[in-house]
């Protein structure tokens, strides 16, 4: 089976999930650092951002990779 018909089928499923994070979610999370920020200080959160800058550049790099792959996969169908 093509991936376009796997597409229109809705078979295709990407290796990599992409994760779209809906608004009430990312609002919790900004939350959550407030409350850290809070309760044991900013030297907490600067100590660990850049280990969480770095998993979500990680996980932002995969779902390009995947989207990338898939653009290519269709155009090589098409011709």
């Amino acid at each position: 089976m093509s991936i376009l018909q796997e597409i229109y089928s809705g078979g295709y499923c990407p290796c990599e999930t992409a994760e779209k994070i809906p608004p009430a979610v990312k609002d919790r999370k900004w939350a959550f650092f407030d409350e850290i920020e809070k309760r044991f200080g900013i030297e907490v959160i600067e100590r660990h951002w850049d280990d969480l800058c770095e998993a979500d550049s990680a996980r932002d790099y995969a779902n390009f990779r995947e989207g990338f792959r898939l653009g290519i996969s269709l155009m090589m169908e098409l011709l």
